[in-house]
């Protein structure tokens, strides 16, 4: 057995860790579908709210309540096995990921916030459609950026 591996061998061992990488990420994710289902359960409810404002006082708060116990229950190591969800690795604040973040949630709620007060029509409507598609199209993305940066390090 040689003690200093040939080019080649370093070269194919550095592939295949790098391949694993990329496997471990992709495993830890969610699938594509959940990101689509969230954007359009998300055009669903803005749909529902502008059709019927009353809904938003009357179940509101319950929904969001429920749909926040899951994403929550989803993330803890006992809920995510109750949910049969895999359990993700933990991943440090990256402080760039989260100032992005941040800016396109305060985007979209002060766009809602002054279209509301400038009486615009269908603002519910329009802010989930937004919201809708932005989760549905970027966030499978962002979801593999992140764990694929992650699994790199």
């Amino acid at each position: 057995m040689k003690a200093t591996p040939t080019p080649e061998e370093a070269r194919d061992a550095l592939r295949d860790v790098e391949r694993r990488r990329t496997q471990t990420a992709a495993a830890s994710g969610q699938s594509r579908w959940i990101w689509i289902g969230a954007g359009v359960l998300t055009v669903a409810w803005g749909v529902l709210i502008d059709q019927r404002p009353g809904f938003a006082g009357d179940w509101g708060s319950m929904v969001v309540g429920l749909l926040l116990l899951v994403v929550v229950l989803g993330n803890t190591r006992r809920g995510g096995s109750l949910l049969r969800r895999q359990v993700r690795p933990r991943i440090p604040h990256d402080s760039a990921a989260l100032l992005w973040s941040g800016l396109v949630i305060v985007l979209l709620i002060g766009g809602s916030a002054l279209a509301a007060s400038l009486h615009t029509p269908h603002v519910a409507l329009w802010t989930s459609l937004t919201g809708g598609l932005l989760l549905a199209a970027v966030g499978p993305w962002w979801q593999r950026r992140v764990l694929t940066r992650e699994a790199r390090r």
